[in-house]
């Protein structure tokens, strides 16, 4: 009984192997099917990855006989597929040639994603790296962290009614948490979490750190919406080493922003569709 019940667990798993390492030959040859070889180091890798519930089995002599009789067998059956007519069927032949296309299209993903990784860890070396020098005058010089409400509606005219209720009395904060919990809809709107400067949408940031605890001000347009803010409060941020590494990389976005105004200068971007301008 138990010889069949690890039959059934190690079957598909030994499949695997002859799948994936029938190139690999380095070892001690242990078996032949036909010409071709099964050695100890395919053996020993397909065993690192059996259940745990099975190694006390495997690591005996009779266990790894009755491992090597699966692998033996998933071969003849491989070998024996492999001569009959089924490698020429039109069903084979169409999932393979299916998997080929999925797995080019992901390797030219992988290609992409490598690519733009290695580049973006040359520009970090060469490009964006900052220093204690820069890190230090850019705290001096902004030194506050704020916190704000925010509203955000697509339409001037929307956020321009709000603003008026807000005028008349209307709690702005309130207005901004229950549009936050909108159901279904991305708002944008909510309390901000601390910002220091350079955290926040670049349009409002002048003004938000301008304005006066308390104060609302709005409508400001920008790409993302029609935007309305509160100041909720301004404290001074403590230096230290995780201040330091905020502001490290507050300034690494500034001159990752000025590389990219830089390439789309270069290489000419434009955007042509009206509704996305």
């Amino acid at each position: 009984m138990k010889k069949h019940l690890l039959t059934a667990v190690l079957a598909p798993a030994a499949l695997g192997l002859l799948l994936s390492c029938s190139g690999k030959e380095e070892g001690k040859v242990i078996a032949r099917v036909g010409g071709e070889k099964i050695t100890d180091a395919q053996l020993e890798e397909k065993l690192s990855g059996i259940s745990p519930a099975y190694r006390d089995f495997l690591d005996t002599p009779a266990g790894r006989r009755q491992f090597l009789e699966v692998l033996i067998n998933e071969k003849l059956i491989l070998l024996a597929a492999r001569k009959s007519g089924v490698a020429s069927s039109a069903a084979y032949k169409e999932q393979i040639e299916s998997m080929e296309k999925d797995l080019e299209a992901k390797l030219e993903e992988f290609r992409g994603y490598l690519l733009t990784k290695l580049w973006i860890e040359d520009l970090k070396q060469k490009t964006l790296g900052t220093t204690d020098e820069e890190i230090a005058a850019y705290y001096a010089e902004n030194p506050n962290e704020i916190v704000v409400d925010h509203l955000m509606y697509p339409t001037h005219d929307e956020a321009e009614a709000v603003l008026r209720r807000v005028k008349s009395g209307a709690d702005f904060s309130k207005l901004a948490r229950d549009r936050a919990g909108e159901k279904g809809l991305m708002t944008g709107s909510g309390r901000m979490p601390p910002m220091m400067k350079g955290e926040f949408i670049p349009e409002l940031e002048d003004m938000a750190f301008k304005m006066k605890v308390g104060e609302v001000q709005g409508v400001v347009k920008t790409k993302f919406g029609n935007h309305l803010i509160k100041k909720i409060s301004q404290t001074r941020k403590s230096r230290g080493p995780e201040t330091d590494e905020r502001v490290r990389r507050i300034l690494e976005k500034k001159k990752f922003d000025a590389h990219m105004e830089k390439l789309q200068a270069e290489l000419k971007v434009e955007v042509l569709d009206e509704d996305y301008k």
